[in-house]
């Protein structure tokens, strides 16, 4: 599934015009039109993707595939909400680094997310 198709099936949902999800979220209807389509790229802008969020009531459980979603149908390729966590977090390129040195496969990794879901 591409950005443009998940907003859509959910403003869908919510029976919600697209002049009207435009307006809530601040964007240009016609520009808009243009994302579902596949025509624009998806927006990059965190409070742009926070807004569509709350308009759209996307949850937790959705909101990374959300994000992933629009950084993969962007020009940017780290996810908006990741990008934030490393700004606002001085911490999170600490673990990235500490990742990297040691050299973590994906299978430790996935144990260490398990993990941390587990504990927190």
């Amino acid at each position: 599934m591409v950005f443009g198709s998940f907003v859509k099936e959910r403003r869908l949902k919510r029976k919600m015009g697209l002049r009207v999800f435009a307006d809530k979220i601040g964007e240009d209807a016609g520009n808009w039109c243009r994302v579902e389509s596949g025509k624009f790229p998806a927006p990059s802008d965190i409070n742009v993707l926070n807004k569509i969020c709350e308009v759209l009531d996307i949850k937790d459980s959705d909101r990374g595939k959300f994000f992933d979603l629009a950084a993969n149908d962007s020009k940017e390729k780290i996810p908006a909400d990741i990008k934030h966590q490393i700004k606002e977090n001085d911490i999170i390129p600490v673990l990235f680094r500490t990742i990297e040195k040691k050299k973590l496969s994906k299978d430790t990794l996935r144990k260490l997310v398990k993990r941390i879901h587990e504990e927190y």
